[in-house]
């Protein structure tokens, strides 16, 4: 399966053509997976419409949890990005934490993100 980050759930709600055919493609493979944070990311806009695309999409996807494997994950990247000066907003470390404690890709269009781990991390 595939988790998809905020920036890409975004794009895909705003009609994207891009990002709309890949989830397509996605779709017809599998089951699309996203985070509690992107959840909340996605929900804390304050427009009605845009809420109520995001819940519409979030009833169809598979939304995991922050738990301990995931923590682990984020910790470790956590400590890698810090010694290497590379550190990312703490949203997006818990999202790649998740994503990586499944073993599965998170596409995301955040470049900085794209940096952690390239076979696990792709940009679109």
């Amino acid at each position: 399966m595939t988790f998809l980050d905020t920036s890409v759930i975004i794009d895909f709600l705003a009609g994207d053509q891009k990002i709309v055919a890949l989830i397509k493609e996605i779709l017809g493979k599998e089951d699309v997976k996203t985070t509690t944070i992107n959840e909340y990311e996605l929900l804390r806009h304050r427009t009605k419409i845009r809420k109520q695309a995001a819940e519409r999409f979030l009833s169809g996807a598979i939304v995991c949890s922050f738990d301990r494997e995931a923590a682990k994950k984020a910790a470790m990247l956590f400590e890698e990005l810090q010694d290497g000066g590379r550190m990312i907003n703490e949203n997006d470390l818990l999202i790649a934490g998740i994503s990586l404690s499944h073993d599965e890709v998170l596409l995301t269009r955040n470049q900085k993100l794209a940096s952690i781990n390239k076979d696990k991390i792709r940009t679109v």
